[in-house]
C-alpha cells in the first residue's frame, strides 16, 4: 500500500531568532501605543512663536475662573464669554460677540458666538479655528471644550508673534454646542462663513489621551496629505473616520462639513468616565493632550495659509499615523492594486513552499479552516468572559476603575486560546501551513475593507505585504516572514487593543481578544516550535486571565478618578412631587437607605422615561400654557401654544406626538433645522428652548386629528434647598453627569 509523504519542514527558526521576533513584536506594540501619543507639554519658556501648554493652561484657568459649570444661557456662561473677549483684546484682536437665536431639529436657544480675525495677506480661502466654550450643566468643561478654547487662544498668540500669514485666520469660540451644535449652525449663516475654505475643529470626549484626527470629509486626500506633511505629532488614521461615520455622534465639524468646508476634526477620548462630570476640571486635564491639540492647530494654521483656495479633492485617502511623526497615506484607488499584489504574493509564497515540499494543499486548507475557526472560538470566548464578569459585577457602568485590568485580561485571553490552537494546527497540518494560514486573516481583512470600509484597508494590507514580500526572497523561512507580518500588525492594532475600553466602554472589551489574536497569530509559528515553550506560554496566559479577572472583581468599580454617575431629579407631575435617581446605576446600599429610594425602576415621565423612585419632594408650580387651535386642512389642526415657566426656569419644553411633522414646527417664529441623519418617527418628540423667557415660548405646529394629548414642562438646574439631605446622601464618588441634578415640573395639555 502506497503511503503519502509527509511535508518537509520549512527552514527551522532558531530559538534566538524566535526570541528576536518576539522581542520585536513587543517593541512594535509598545511603539504603537506610545509612538503616536501626546507629546511632552511645553513650558512657559517655549519660544514666542511656539505653542506652550503651560501658557494655555494659565489662559484656561483665567477663563474658567471658579470652574463653575457654564451651560448656555447661564450667568456663568456669560462670565466665561466676557473673559474670553478680554483675552482676545489683550492679544490685540478685535473680537465681536454675535447673539443669534438658533435651532437644531429639537433644541433652540440664543447663543453668543465670539468671533475674531487674524489678518493675513488675503481674505479669501481663510482658515477657521473652532471650539465651543459652553459646558453641560454638570461639568466645568475644562477639557470639553475649554481646552479647545485655550488651544485656539494660545495658537493665536503664537501666530501673532510670527510673520503675517498669507491668508486670514478666523477664530470662532462658539456657544450652544452641547445643546445641538447651535453656535456652529448660527455661524454658518454669517457673512464671514463664505470666506472660509478650511476648518480645524478641536473637541474632547474625556480628559486625557492623544489628540486624534477623528474626522475629515468626503474627498479628503488633499487634506490628509497636507496634515501628514504639517503635523509634528500626527495621531489617528482613516479608520477613526470610518468608525466615526457609523456612530450617532456629532460635533461642530458636522455642520461645517455639511456646509461644504474641508478640514480636520481632532479630539481625545481617554478618561471618558470623567466626561461631562464635575471631574472634567483643570486638575484632571492632561497638559500633554492640550499640547497635542495646540500643536495641531498651530501647524495647520501655517500650512493652510500656504495652500491654494481649497485643499479639497475628488478622492479619499487611506492614511495612518506612524511612530516618529510620520504619516503613511495613499489614494483609496491604490488599495485594490496593493491588495492584488498582496494576494498574488501570498499565492506565490504558497506555491513555492508547495514546490519545495514544505507544504501540501490539503494541509494548507486544513490550517486555513482551523485558523478561522480558532478566531471564531476566540470571539465566543471573549463574549462568554464578558458576560461572566459583568454578571459577577465587574462592569456596572460603561467605564469603571478596573478598565486597565480588564483590557489586560481580555488581551491575555487571546494568548491563552490561540497558543494551544496553533500547536494543534502545527501538529496536524505542518509548520509552513500554519505560517501561511496565519497571514490569511490579513488578506480577508484587506479584501473586506477595500470593498466596504476603504479607510480601514491599511489594517489588512500593511501586515499582509510585510509578510508576503519578504517571503518571496526566502520562502522557506515561513515563520520569520509571518512574524514580520505580526510585527507590523501589532504596531497598527495596539492602540485599538489598549483603547477599546476607553473608546466604547466595557462593550469594547469584546473586540479586544480578536484584535490581539489577529495581530498575534502570525507570530505563533515561531513560538510553538518547542512543545515546552508553547505549554508554558499557555499556562502563563491562562493564569494571567484568571488573576486579572479576580483582581478586576476585587477592585471597587468606582473611585475618586472614575466616579459613579448619579443624577437626582426633582419631578412634579402637577399632582405630587418626588425625587428620582437617574441614570440606571449600581447604587450603594447606604445611599439607597439614606435617600429613601425604592427598589427597581418606576415611571418618571408619562412619555416614557423611567428611573429609581425616591422620597416625596416639595411641590413646584406647573408651567402656564395658553393654546389657540385653528383648522389647518384635512386631517390636521394648526396649534399655537405659548408655554411660560411660572418659576423662571432655564428651559421650556414641549412634548408632542411623534406624528407631528417637525418640518412644520416653529419656535418663536423660527423653523427647526432639519435633522442631521434620518430616523424613524419616535412615539414622542421633545422641542426644548434653553434660556429664561419671561414672556414664554410660542410653539406653532400642525397636529393630526385624533392626537389630543401634549405635555409641557420647565426645567432648571440644581435641587431645592429642602432636598439637601438627599443630595448629601450621595456618596463621595457619586457625581452628577450631563444635564446633572435638576428640577422639572410638567403638565398635561389636552387639545380639543
Amino acid at each position: 500500500m502506497r503511503q503519502h509523504a509527509t511535508p518537509r519542514e520549512a527552514t527551522p527558526s532558531s530559538p534566538l531568532a524566535a526570541a528576536a521576533l518576539a522581542a520585536l513584536f513587543v517593541l512594535a506594540g509598545w511603539l504603537g501605543v506610545v509612538g503616536t501619543g501626546a507629546p511632552p507639554a511645553a513650558g512657559h519658556d517655549a519660544p514666542a512663536t511656539a505653542f506652550s501648554a503651560a501658557r494655555a493652561m494659565d489662559t484656561l484657568s483665567r477663563i474658567l475662573g471658579d470652574e463653575a459649570p457654564h451651560p448656555t444661557g447661564s450667568a456663568a456662561n456669560a462670565a466665561v464669554r466676557d473673559r474670553m473677549v478680554a483675552e482676545l483684546q489683550a492679544l490685540g484682536l478685535e473680537p465681536e460677540v454675535r447673539s443669534r437665536f438658533s435651532c437644531s431639529a429639537s433644541v433652540c436657544a440664543t447663543v453668543d458666538n465670539v468671533l475674531a480675525r487674524i489678518p493675513g495677506a488675503r481674505p479669501d480661502g481663510a482658515l477657521l479655528l473652532s471650539a465651543h466654550y459652553d459646558s453641560v450643566p454638570a461639568s466645568p468643561g475644562a477639557s470639553d471644550d475649554g481646552a479647545g478654547v485655550a488651544a485656539i487662544l494660545e495658537t493665536a498668540r503664537a501666530l501673532l508673534a510670527g510673520p503675517p500669514l498669507a491668508r486670514d485666520t478666523w477664530l470662532l469660540l462658539n456657544d450652544g454646542e452641547e445643546l445641538g451644535l447651535l453656535g456652529a449652525r448660527a455661524f454658518a449663516r454669517e457673512p464671514e462663513f463664505a470666506r472660509i475654505a478650511h476648518v480645524v475643529n478641536l473637541e474632547a470626549r474625556g480628559t486625557t489621551g492623544p489628540s486624534l484626527l477623528i474626522e475629515t470629509q468626503p474627498g479628503n486626500e488633499a487634506v490628509a496629505r497636507l496634515a501628514g506633511r504639517a503635523l509634528p505629532h500626527p495621531a489617528g488614521s482613516s479608520l477613526e473616520y470610518e468608525i466615526y461615520k457609523t456612530l450617532p455622534n456629532d460635533t461642530d465639524f458636522t455642520i461645517y462639513r455639511r456646509e461644504g468646508l474641508a478640514g480636520l476634526n481632532f479630539a481625545w477620548a481617554e478618561g471618558a468616565a470623567r466626561y461631562h462630570t464635575p471631574l472634567d476640571d483643570l486638575a484632571h486635564l492632561d497638559p500633554r493632550s492640550l499640547q497635542h491639540h495646540g500643536g495641531h492647530a498651530l501647524a495647520l494654521a501655517r500650512a493652510f495659509a500656504d495652500t491654494g483656495t481649497t485643499a479639497s479633492a475628488d478622492t479619499d485617502a487611506v492614511f495612518v499615523a506612524l511612530p516618529g511623526g510620520r504619516t503613511l497615506a495613499w489614494p483609496v484607488a491604490w488599495s485594490a492594486v496593493l491588495l492584488a499584489v498582496g494576494l498574488l504574493g501570498w499565492l506565490a509564497w504558497t506555491w513555492r513552499l508547495h514546490r519545495a515540499g514544505a507544504l501540501r494543499v490539503p494541509g494548507l486548507l486544513g490550517a486555513a479552516a482551523l485558523t478561522v475557526v480558532s478566531l471564531g472560538a476566540l470571539v465566543l470566548l471573549g463574549l462568554v468572559l464578558h458576560a461572566v464578569l459583568r454578571h459577577m459585577g465587574a462592569m456596572p457602568a460603561a467605564w469603571t476603575a478596573q478598565g486597565g485590568l480588564l483590557v489586560a485580561c481580555f488581551a491575555a485571553l487571546a494568548v491563552a486560546a490561540l497558543v494551544p490552537a496553533a500547536r494543534a494546527i502545527r501538529r496536524a497540518c505542518g509548520e509552513a501551513a500554519l505560517a501561511v494560514a496565519a497571514v490569511l486573516p490579513f488578506a480577508l481583512i484587506a479584501t473586506a475593507a477595500t470593498g466596504w470600509m476603504p479607510g480601514a484597508a491599511h489594517l489588512g494590507l500593511l501586515p499582509l505585504l510585510a509578510a508576503v514580500l519578504p517571503a518571496q526572497l526566502a520562502p522557506r523561512h515561513a515563520t520569520a516572514s509571518a512574524g514580520l507580518g505580526a510585527t507590523v500588525a501589532v504596531l497598527l492594532y495596539s492602540p485599538y487593543i489598549v483603547g477599546s475600553h476607553d473608546a466604547i466602554g466595557h462593550e469594547g472589551l469584546v473586540a479586544t481578544p480578536l484584535l490581539a489574536g489577529v495581530a498575534l497569530l502570525p507570530l505563533l509559528p515561531s513560538l510553538v516550535r518547542s512543545a515546552r515553550a508553547g505549554g508554558a506560554l499557555t499556562v502563563a496566559a491562562a493564569v494571567a486571565v484568571l488573576a486579572l479577572a479576580v483582581a478586576a472583581l476585587s477592585r471597587p468599580p468606582f473611585d475618586a478618578h472614575v466616579p459613579r454617575q448619579v443624577n437626582l431629579l426633582h419631578v412634579d407631575d402637577g399632582e405630587d412631587a418626588r425625587v428620582f435617581v437617574s441614570p440606571r446605576a449600581v447604587l450603594p446600599v447606604e445611599f439607597r437607605h439614606e435617600a429613601s429610594l425604592g427598589e427597581g425602576y418606576g415611571p418618571m415621565l408619562p412619555w416614557g422615561a423611567s428611573a429609581i423612585p425616591g422620597p416625596e419632594a416639595p411641590r413646584l408650580p406647573s408651567p402656564l400654557v395658553h393654546a389657540e387651535v385653528a383648522e389647518a386642512g384635512p386631517g390636521h389642526r394648526h396649534v399655537r401654544l405659548r408655554v411660560q415657566s411660572a418659576r423662571d426656569a432655564r428651559e421650556t419644553v414641549l412634548v408632542v406626538p411623534g406624528s407631528v411633522d417637525p418640518a412644520g414646527m416653529r419656535v418663536n417664529g423660527m423653523a427647526l433645522d432639519p435633522p442631521l441623519r434620518s430616523a424613524g418617527a419616535p412615539a414622542w418628540r421633545q422641542v426644548r428652548v434653553v434660556g429664561r423667557e419671561p414672556d414664554g415660548v410660542l410653539f406653532e405646529f400642525d397636529l393630526p386629528v385624533g392626537e389630543t394629548t401634549l405635555y409641557a414642562f420647565d426645567r432648571d438646574s440644581g435641587l431645592a434647598p429642602e432636598l439637601d439631605p438627599v443630595r448629601r446622601s450621595r456618596d463621595a464618588i457619586g457625581v452628577p453627569v450631563g444635564d446633572g441634578d435638576a428640577s422639572l415640573a410638567f403638565r398635561r395639555v389636552e387639545i380639543r
